[in-house]
């Protein structure tokens, strides 16, 4: 994804996440994230990884491996790269619950 291509709102970035999927960069994945956002876009989104596909809908996950809970606008800068995800969470800008592992595999599973 070139940086014309950087989503612009959480409701973009999650359209775009199945698209950007590199299936082969999740071989043997099986993960459901559940992200709580607060902030400018307020919602929940579901990111389901498994047998190679990855599927987003809105909403709550009933058991997810991990659970994000974000300001919307921190985790766009996350994703477009201008905020550093280890940093933004040691300085407590977002936190997680659940399987860290999940969390930080992620970042591999997608071209963006």
């Amino acid at each position: 994804m070139t940086q014309q291509q950087m989503p612009s709102s959480i409701r973009e970035l999650m359209e775009l996440m199945p698209r950007a999927f590199r299936p082969e960069r999740a071989q043997g994945v099986k993960a459901v994230v559940q992200f709580n956002f607060t902030g400018p876009e307020p919602g929940s989104w579901v990111l389901k990884v498994e047998e190679g596909k990855c599927e987003v809908q809105e909403g709550k996950a009933d058991n997810p491996n991990v659970t994000i809970n974000s300001p919307s606008d921190v985790w766009l800068k996350i994703v477009r790269r201008e905020l550093d995800g280890a940093a933004a969470f040691m300085s407590g800008q977002f936190t997680f619950s659940g399987d860290m592992g999940v969390l930080l595999q992620m970042q591999n599973w997608f071209q963006m």
